[in-house]
């Protein structure tokens, strides 16, 4: 069986521009929730997890001292380097790190964020048990993801189809399992917010060109099986011709280090 690590580097080592140009990724409420909880001094040394094609540290680089932008796989943090060049980004460095083992010293951090990343997370809990490590006394830890509803069956149906789609997926938790996992890693949660991220193509998502015409026809099928309200209320489901746009739940948490 493949490992989680392996599966992250396979997926995104191939689409590197792909997400480089995702507008999902770019814009949409979380980026400017995770800005707004931070709400840097400009004298914060920065650790961004999981940075892909470097998004959310490009956007907080000039509010901090310092960002160190990290991610499991090679190729993103290439393509991440090349736009910070072209962007004359000067106060960022990269580094191949997985979110579960951070290259650092305990205690040496003032601001960590994380975006969109931790349901492709091989170890939740020991992802948030590093970031506890590397921040300082009373520094601050600001995540947003997508996240399952508070329900039995949504969630099982969420995780199912991001599972069809995406193999490096493992688990989008309902806010209230961040909220205590949080929690239990040392953390006391400051502030929350549920959000949302811009709405996608169906057909732009799903990625044809990548998945099997049967995978794409079985995750249409599960959209399709959803009910009229549920659609609308957890996922903004939007018909458009022979697509249909939507977008999954998001939630943010604020949380200072105890």
């Amino acid at each position: 069986m493949k490992s989680i690590h392996k599966a992250v580097r396979d997926q995104f080592s191939q689409h590197a521009d792909y997400y480089a140009e995702s507008s999902a990724h770019a814009e949409g409420d979380t980026l400017q929730v995770i800005l707004d909880f931070a709400n840097p001094n400009g004298t914060e040394k920065t650790l961004d997890i999981a940075t892909g094609t470097g998004f959310t540290a490009f956007a907080i680089a000039p509010k901090v001292s310092h960002v160190i932008a990290t991610d499991l796989t090679p190729e993103m943090v290439a393509k991440a380097a090349d736009l910070a060049k072209e962007q004359l980004i000067p106060n960022i460095t990269f580094t191949v790190a997985a979110a579960e083992a951070l290259p650092f010293t305990t205690a040496s951090l003032d601001l960590v964020t994380c975006r969109l990343a931790p349901h492709h997370f091989q170890d939740v809990p020991k992802f948030l048990n590093e970031v506890h490590r590397v921040l300082r006394p009373d520094g601050l830890f600001c995540l947003t993801d997508s996240v399952s509803p508070e329900s039995e069956n949504l969630i099982e149906w969420q995780n199912r189809v991001e599972k069809l789609r995406d193999e490096s997926h493992v688990f989008g938790y309902p806010p209230s399992q961040w909220d205590k996992m949080i929690q239990d890693a040392g953390f006391n949660i400051e502030d929350s917010a549920h959000t949302r991220n811009a709405l996608m193509s169906f057909m732009w998502w799903v990625r044809p060109h990548k998945n099997p015409q049967d995978v794409v026809t079985e995750i249409r099928k599960a959209f399709a099986e959803l009910s009229p309200d549920d659609a609308k209320k957890h996922y903004t489901v939007e018909p458009s011709g022979d697509d249909f746009y939507f977008s999954w739940p998001m939630y943010a948490v604020k949380a200072k280090r105890i």
